[in-house]
């Protein structure tokens, strides 16, 4: 998942200014900047600024911006309207490749720039300031019990978390949650542990993937999907094989929970019929007692 697949928020001024802006202020808030180098900050962004209202206003740059963002909304359009036909949706599939191939014209230099200013605001850290950021972690004691590489490997991820790192946004969370969910799941299914809740969640997986473009009469086609589908796409017959997995005892006959649950089922499955055994015995027995009778 992108957060500016686009590229609007680099080409919006207004914005574009806010988000360096938020990068200056991050920077110095997580390195704890004093006066001096918070003045300089704000010169090397007020250059910037400069830089971009420059960009903004030439007219070469402005022409081309204002053709790609009318391209741009005519492909949505397009791929938004459910009564478009198959092959305005090629067409605008098509333009799609165009465009992305315009926007990265358009946004390259204000993505280097962007990259030039956050490189000259952290050239305004101190020594002192970057080992101030570096984690509680870093103790003599356990290098000191590292092999060489790996001690090695240990003072380089000390150095990575003490960097500056942009604020953590939802999207950073449904990205690493998305990624190690789909290994957690898919593991769990390969080595059939807990088999049932692993095939659950698969399913409700599954279920937001169809849910969020189905494959309905009237809707719109995603452009990414393979083939055309009617109703029953592939995701559709991936979650009921889940939630056929989750609902029989497969688990049991093989795989990891066959070896830790196993015994336990079976004891409960012999108990219950030792049960329904006895329960037999005793009625025959009473049934014989009031024949005699």
């Amino acid at each position: 998942m992108l957060p500016d697949a686009n590229g609007l928020e680099l080409l919006d001024a207004d914005r574009l200014k806010k988000s360096w802006a938020a990068t200056v202020d991050g920077i110095a808030a997580h390195y704890g900047f004093d006066e001096d180098q918070k003045g300089k900050a704000k010169v090397v962004l007020d250059d910037s600024y400069v830089w971009a209202d420059y960009w903004f206003n030439n007219p070469e740059n402005v022409q081309n911006r204002d053709k790609y963002l009318h391209d741009l909304r005519a492909a949505m359009l397009v791929e938004r309207d459910p009564k478009s036909m198959s092959f305005e949706r090629e067409r605008a599939w098509e333009s799609r490749q165009v465009l992305n191939t315009e926007r990265k014209a358009l946004t390259e230099p204000i993505v280097a720039q962007g990259a030039e200013l956050e490189s000259a605001v952290l050239g305004l850290v101190t020594p002192d300031q970057k080992q101030a950021g570096r984690s509680w972690l870093d103790v003599a004691w356990v290098k000191s019990i590292l092999p060489t590489g790996l001690a090695a490997d240990y003072e380089s991820w000390l150095a990575r978390r003490a960097e500056y790192r942009p604020p953590t946004t939802f999207l950073d969370v449904a990205n690493v949650l998305t990624m190690y969910g789909l290994i957690l799941m898919g593991a769990c299914l390969i080595v059939g542990f807990l088999t049932p809740f692993s095939a659950l969640f698969a399913a409700a997986f599954l279920a937001m993937i169809y849910f969020s473009m189905p494959p309905w009469p009237g809707l719109p086609e995603s452009p990414k999907v393979e083939g055309h589908y009617w109703i029953v796409s592939k995701n559709l017959i991936e979650l009921i094989a889940c939630l056929l997995i989750a609902a029989t005892p497969s688990a049991h006959w093989v795989g990891l929970d066959a070896l830790v649950f196993g015994p336990r089922r079976r004891r409960r499955l012999a108990r219950r019929e030792g049960t329904l055994e006895g329960e037999d015995d005793a009625e025959s027995s009473r049934r014989l007692e009031r024949s005699v009778s």
